[in-house]
């Protein structure tokens, strides 16, 4: 006999309306998210486009020969010179178009002579400092080499008489952005070279070039670890600052939930932790800072994680879970012998992996996205947490919106890494399962 199975009048429709709501919802909340990815690959000029693209579209890779035949006598660095004026001049005059590199080809009497290479992220590092405004003199040029060289912001590549035998190209390409590196060859005086071809060609490879930017950009302030060290230094703080909150909050927790007999003293306890939860952080600032001066940990990451070393509500939600863990349980623990530390250690723990892990994420995500206080304690960049540094990078001047999306993106990395390992634990921590007394 078929079964039939019976449903009140309106639950398909608020079956499917509940899912309608929750898909909205959840697209509408992942917009800014995907806008930002999209965005860190893109270039500002697509970024400001109207109407919006979604699609980032990829990086050009502009391919110049340039022709020095029926010049006078020229020597090697004279050619470099003018190499580097045909890369970083035309490059600053068309900044906000999508260029991934610019590579320049020398040849004489149909041989090539050198080949000269700068790729965007080295452009975007050096350009404030190479070619900081639109006014291109060859006296610039003569200051600026040795710090391209220096810094090696452009490669070159010199093959003089033994370079091999190459066309003169096929012209100029018929797009936009090589009319316009012809254009401003052909109007300037300062280049030696005359153009013979202009090539444009897909970069795939420098579709992560806002990433690679973002690094080379911080290693003036951080050292030869660019933006990593940042990076570093809030693992270090956020993990160190974890440990401590689950040693001392679960300790603590474990005291006032089985150690405590007294209610009274309890009860006490349970409301001062409480109590230190409506204290503003704001007011704690002053006070924390004058106290980690008297320390000398100022200009430290001690001195940002040792205010993350116990919070009340660590406390409170850890007493809350261990109270539901069998008293007989710990009590035949110590009819065997084992010390309080090592029942705790042995028998509390693993059956509190839940809430382990839900005070381990609750913990993870303010620390890690702490802006205020890391700032106010540490001015030196190179104990800088990720937070400052990216507020850092957005105040300077060759910084583009790609570069700025690209750093948010990698600190997202990590919560959401997070999240997806730890879902399951976070959701029996809040429901406080555990073994029933």
């Amino acid at each position: 006999m078929k079964r039939t199975r019976m449903a009140e009048r309106g639950q398909r429709s608020l079956t499917l309306t509940a899912y309608a709501v929750t898909i909205l919802f959840t697209v509408f909340s992942l917009i800014p998210a995907l806008w930002m990815v999209s965005s860190a690959f893109k270039s500002d000029k697509d970024i400001d486009a109207y109407p919006p693209k979604w699609i980032p579209q990829i990086p050009q890779s502009i391919r110049v020969t340039l022709d020095y035949s029926g010049l006078g006598p020229m020597e090697q660095a004279d050619y470099e010179k003018d190499a580097m004026e045909a890369i970083w001049f035309p490059w600053m005059k068309n900044i906000r178009e999508n260029i991934g590199e610019v590579r320049i080809t020398g040849i004489r009497d149909g041989k090539r002579i050198f080949q000269a290479f700068t790729e965007s992220s080295s452009f975007r590092a050096g350009q404030p400092s190479i070619v900081p405004s639109t006014l291109f003199t060859s006296q610039l040029m003569d200051r600026k080499l040795p710090m391209i060289r220096d810094k090696k912001l452009s490669k070159f590549t010199w093959y003089g008489d033994g370079g091999s035998d190459v066309s003169n190209g096929k012209g100029v390409a018929k797009s936009e952005l090589s009319s316009r590196f012809a254009e401003f060859y052909g109007s300037s005086e300062i280049i030696q070279g005359k153009v013979a071809a202009i090539e444009e060609k897909q970069a795939w490879t420098r579709m992560f070039d806002s990433f690679i930017s973002v690094n080379k950009i911080a290693t003036n302030a951080a050292g030869p670890l660019g933006f990593t060290k940042y990076f570093i230094n809030s693992a270090i703080v956020t993990l160190s600052s974890v440990a401590i909150q689950l040693l001392l909050g679960g300790l603590a927790g474990y005291t006032l939930a089985h150690l405590i007999s007294n209610k009274k003293w309890q009860f006490f306890w349970i409301m001062f932790f409480l109590a230190t939860i409506m204290i503003p952080d704001i007011s704690l600032l002053l006070p924390l800072y004058l106290l980690m001066k008297d320390l000398h940990l100022v200009n430290t990451l001690w001195a940002i994680i040792l205010p993350h070393s116990a919070w009340g509500i660590v406390i409170f939600l850890f007493k809350g879970f261990f109270d539901q863990i069998s008293k007989e349980l710990l009590q035949a623990a110590r009819v065997d012998g084992a010390s309080e530390f090592r029942t705790f250690l042995q028998i509390v723990v693993p059956l509190s992996v839940p809430i382990f892990a839900a005070v381990s994420v609750l913990t993870f995500i303010p620390v890690w996205n702490e802006f205020v206080w890391p700032l106010v304690v540490n001015n030196l960049p190179q104990y800088w947490t990720f937070t400052v540094a990216l507020n850092d990078l957005q105040n300077q001047s060759n910084v583009q919106q790609n570069m700025i999306m690209a750093s948010s993106f990698i600190s997202m990395i990590p919560l959401l890494v997070i999240f997806v390992f730890a879902q399951k634990y976070i959701e029996k921590g809040v429901a406080f399962s555990g073994v029933k007394g």
